[in-house]
């Protein structure tokens, strides 16, 4: 009876390293400079550059991007630094969730993982290619897919399987496998029923669906969702979040998801927070939603449900840090509302 009581309470309530330095150096003092620098790496700065390991599908090491405004003549006009010193690594199969307000530089950031930005200073290696070298392009935007907040930029067919169909068309799959690989991608959006419908008569939730499926189709290893959500209703994000996990889990696509829906995060294995171009936290769900505070300063909500039993134990009840969904919030009320439970004495007054 308890648990239904607070179910309808809640629903109100809403390089390589030191090799690649070596191969790519050419004068003796721009060697002694990659030496004097490799002996001053710290132990953090030796494990994101010792050799390519293939279980990092993503790598950058002491990041900087300027944005530079250059005059008719090319003379620099004004330089603004947006990434500062990152330094992070993406294991393959996960599913990370970045964070951050705006101009926090975490779409910046994403388009360094397939090379639509290249390093002002630093090295970003996507599946041990460095995307400072234009001859890697091709390679690291096979690996690393994009998906944009707005699907309508990225279909450019009016048939939903030629949409599809574009990307391996262009890199020089067979036409067979293209098909194969066209109705595979969108079975695994569940937009197989769509194939032949034209694009412009889909909802929101389902054109980025289909955007998906075009990524897909290239059979990409990585994929980087840059606010992909932002432009849906609730039912078209759920459409899309839902494809995208099920990618992860059963293709184990390694997914970046960039977005200001602090719910979205929840199901994450890893979530990194942005601020002033560094990464300022970086741990799991809870660890991270943990930070009430701290998220807060950075202009940063946390999930409804999170933030609930936060202002609860604020007023005494001892409820556990990054309580991230509805049935560990029940579970633990459950627990203190128990007769003897602890924070029994301030139910009347927190709820």
């Amino acid at each position: 009876m308890l648990r239904h009581i607070l179910q309808g309470l809640f629903s109100f309530w809403l390089f390589g390293s030191f090799l690649h330095a070596l191969g790519c150096m050419g004068k003796g003092h721009q060697l002694y400079e990659a030496l004097m620098k490799n002996c001053q790496m710290t132990e953090k700065d030796r494990d994101f550059t010792g050799g390519v390991n293939m279980e990092k599908i993503i790598r950058a090491l002491h990041l900087i991007h300027d944005y530079v405004q250059k005059d008719e003549n090319g003379n620099i006009e004004s330089k603004n630094r947006v990434l500062r010193d990152i330094s992070v690594d993406i294991e393959a199969g996960s599913f990370v969730v970045l964070l951050g307000h705006n101009g926090s530089g975490k779409s910046t950031l994403a388009r360094h993982l397939n090379a639509l930005l290249q390093p002002t200073e630093g090295t970003v290696w996507i599946n041990g290619h460095d995307t400072k070298e234009q001859r890697e392009w091709l390679e690291i935007r096979k690996t690393a897919g994009m998906v944009f907040q707005n699907p309508d930029n990225q279909i450019i067919a009016s048939v939903v399987e030629e949409d599809v169909a574009f990307g391996p068309e262009n890199m020089g799959v067979p036409t067979e496998e293209i098909w194969q690989r066209v109705a595979k991608s969108l079975e695994s959006v569940d937009m197989a029923a769509y194939r032949y419908h034209s694009p412009n008569k889909l909802s929101g939730g389902q054109k980025q669906r289909i955007a998906i499926a075009g990524i897909m189709a290239m059979r990409p290893s990585c994929m980087v969702l840059d606010e992909a959500t932002a432009m849906l209703d609730p039912s078209g994000r759920r459409e899309v979040l839902e494809a995208v996990h099920r990618l992860n889990k059963e293709d184990k696509v390694t997914v970046i998801l960039i977005t200001h829906h602090m719910d979205e995060a929840v199901d994450a294995d890893r979530v990194l927070v942005m601020d002033q171009g560094q990464i300022a936290m970086d741990g799991t769900p809870k660890e991270v939603f943990s930070r009430v505070e701290e998220l807060q300063k950075l202009e940063l909500d946390v999930p409804q449900i999170t933030e609930l039993a936060w202002q609860l134990k604020q007023q005494g009840m001892p409820f556990s840090d990054g309580i991230l969904t509805q049935e560990q919030f029940i579970h633990e009320l459950e627990q203190i509302l128990q007769p003897g439970g602890k924070g029994t004495e301030h139910v009347a007054d927190s709820i």
